[in-house]
């Protein structure tokens, strides 16, 4: 997902920076100087020896260190095998290579990929003074990232993860992580289950099974560190929160974590059905169901004359032939039929998270909320940007005039509209992934819920140069407040907001409160102790979230505002029932999707024939 904002950042700032003629400064992934080992870094893994090098803020990092056996070749579409052990001592000072995913240029006729199979590494990154605490007896808590990204891009060395000023400010480790990615980290077919040789080879969920192996790795190894192993915070945003909450599901990772924060996620699974039947989303273009990915490449490679006879050819092959063909197939042709319509920063649609019956519960959601027996009962911390999908929309040439070839937003072409859209989606995403979880788990787990809303939209005005106002186009929008929870405000961040002290104490606030959760499961009044009292969720009447923004709009402070999915519907089909008939129908399909996209409600607006 944080490629996303630097997509988003370094348009902006490359015109701002020609029109200045100056220098443009690249969101460019962190350390590009040359690092050199640190024999204060040198550790004894299970795998074999290890050192890193001394990172900035006091810290000590180690990149790139494999969790899991590269999944290539046979063990394409397998669960993470045991770490291959190496000997003598083993460099890690660069990143690994992030998972097979598309280039954000990519399109359906110019598919492009990056990223290699070979990709199941993390980083850790530590304060100095680790192991002296932990041999002290005071091993230090341990905060385990994971990247968002639609479950299709990213890796968990972007540039804004950079764990080094969490590390130290909050006395903790950060791990991050890569995680296998689209049809490589979630596929199901029958003809795999034919094959399988174990429930998790049937399951589908592969790249959750990567996340399990990751914090599998962190329980055998990071004392090694200086961290403590009955003490891991699970954390991660966008598709990494909703990975968050299929953890918190799974059977298979309970007692491997102890506290997990949701930022911008929820709890969503795929069935199995979908996850392998051709269909169509909402905007009419293809999910890619397993399927459907077979069927496209049987027609690629001239194995089927249509696309029937091709969905009827996968069934025909047997079922060793097929996996054998796919496993050989190189991950660009495979990915070559995955695109069916306009991409974000290459994103697609593909299945994720599938519910098999041993990685995640054959279940709906709401009866796995209903019973805290189907979940870890741990603290957790969930929330969302007031803005969400103002991200999405300030590129959407649908909403919005551009220049540059599509790139550049100019002009928001009706304010009003673009607001009520915004305002709509951006309350469902809140509906999903803070008041559904909030008010189902706090009947369980009374004073252990905690919810936040992210409001900070103190942009930069760079309204002279023909831009949008910045504090309408984007606001509070998705992904933003990952720059605050990891104080990345670096390069040419530092020209998009403005150098005013209230950010960077709302950064440093805010890792502050994450801190304290992470160290004891209620973010209280912060690590410093200083900060507003950060209160449970309470299910009935009272202060339900905490609103985190700068002290130019109010600052901190708790707020008692419940925005229930049910009732966000209402409103919405009483103001869009207001609307023209195109104008409904578009904003219902722009607001409304996934699990929030009602047939009935669309039947309702007159839109089912639309």
């Amino acid at each position: 997902m944080l490629r996303i904002i630097g997509m988003v950042l370094a348009v902006l700032v490359l015109v701002a920076l020609v029109c200045l003629g100056s220098i443009y400064v690249y969101l460019s992934p962190e350390g590009q100087a040359s690092r050199s080992p640190d024999q204060a870094t040198a550790r004894s893994i299970k795998a074999g020896s290890i050192i890193g090098y001394a990172e900035k803020h006091s810290t000590q990092a180690w990149l790139g260190i494999p969790f899991a056996a590269p999944p290539v070749g046979e063990q394409r579409w397998r669960p993470p095998g045991a770490v291959i052990p190496w000997q003598g001592q083993r460099e890690m000072l660069e990143f690994g290579d992030s998972c097979v995913q598309f280039t954000q240029e990519s399109t359906k006729s110019n598919p492009v990929t990056e990223g290699s199979e070979d990709c199941l590494t993390l980083n850790v990154y530590a304060p100095d003074s680790a192991m002296s605490k932990a041999k002290s007896g005071a091993p230090l808590p341990v905060m385990f990232w994971i990247h968002g990204g639609g479950n299709t891009i990213g890796s968990g060395s972007d540039s804004p993860y950079n764990g080094a000023l969490l590390a130290a400010s909050q006395d903790v480790i950060v791990v991050t992580t890569n995680y296998r990615l689209g049809p490589l980290g979630w596929f199901t077919h029958s003809a795999q289950r034919v094959l399988a040789e174990s429930p998790e080879d049937s399951s589908g969920n592969f790249g959750t099974l990567d996340l399990i192996a990751g914090l599998t790795w962190v329980k055998g190894n990071i004392a090694a560190f200086g961290g403590d192993p009955g003490n891991v915070t699970i954390f991660g945003e966008s598709a990494g929160g909703f990975n968050v909450m299929a953890l918190m599901v799974s059977p298979l990772a309970r007692d491997l974590f102890h506290r997990a924060i949701v930022q911008s996620g929820g709890l969503i699974l795929a069935s199995m059905a979908s996850a392998e039947q051709p269909s169509l989303n909402q905007r009419g273009t293809a999910a890619m169901t397993s399927r459907e990915v077979i069927a496209r490449l049987l027609l690629k490679e001239g194995r089927a004359p249509s696309r029937e006879a091709a969905l009827a050819r996968q069934d025909e092959m047997p079922a060793h032939e097929l996996m054998a063909w796919l496993r050989e197939m190189p991950s660009e042709t495979l990915y070559s039929v995955m695109l069916d319509g306009p991409t974000f920063a290459g994103m697609f649609d593909a299945p994720d998270n599938i519910k098999d019956g041993f990685v995640l519960p054959i279940l709906t959601d709401d009866e796995i909320l209903s019973d805290p027996a189907n979940y870890a009962r741990v603290p957790l911390m969930t929330g969302t940007n007031r803005d969400e999908n103002k991200l999405f929309m300030g590129f959407n040439p649908d909403y919005v005039n551009t220049s540059l070839g599509g790139i550049l937003p100019t002009r928001i072409k009706d304010l009003e509209a673009y607001n009520r859209d915004s305002r709509f989606g951006s309350d469902l995403w809140w509906g999903r992934g803070v008041d559904r979880l909030a008010q189902a788990m706090s009947q369980h787990d009374p004073g252990n819920i905690y919810a936040y809303r992210f409001d900070a939209d103190d942009w930069r005005d760079l309204g002279w140069l023909g831009l949008p106002d910045l504090g309408e186009l984007l606001g509070a929008a998705h992904a933003l407040e990952v720059l605050f929870v990891f104080g990345y405000f670096d390069g040419m961040l530092k020209l998009i907001f403005p150098a005013a002290p209230e950010l960077r104490q709302l950064s440093a606030d805010i890792m502050d409160y994450w801190g304290a959760f992470a160290k004891k499961g209620s973010p209280g009044r912060g690590t410093s102790g200083q900060l507003p009292n950060w209160q449970p969720w309470s299910h009935g009447s009272g202060s339900s979230h905490i609103l985190l923004d700068t002290s130019l709009d109010g600052g901190i402070r708790m707020q008692d505002e419940r925005f229930a999915t049910e009732d966000i519907k209402a409103q919405m089909m009483v103001e869009l029932s207001r609307l023209p008939l195109e104008k409904r129908c578009f904003s219902y399909s722009m607001t409304a999707w996934g699990s929030d996209f009602d047939e009935q409600e669309y039947a309702l607006l007159g839109c089912a024939d639309d």
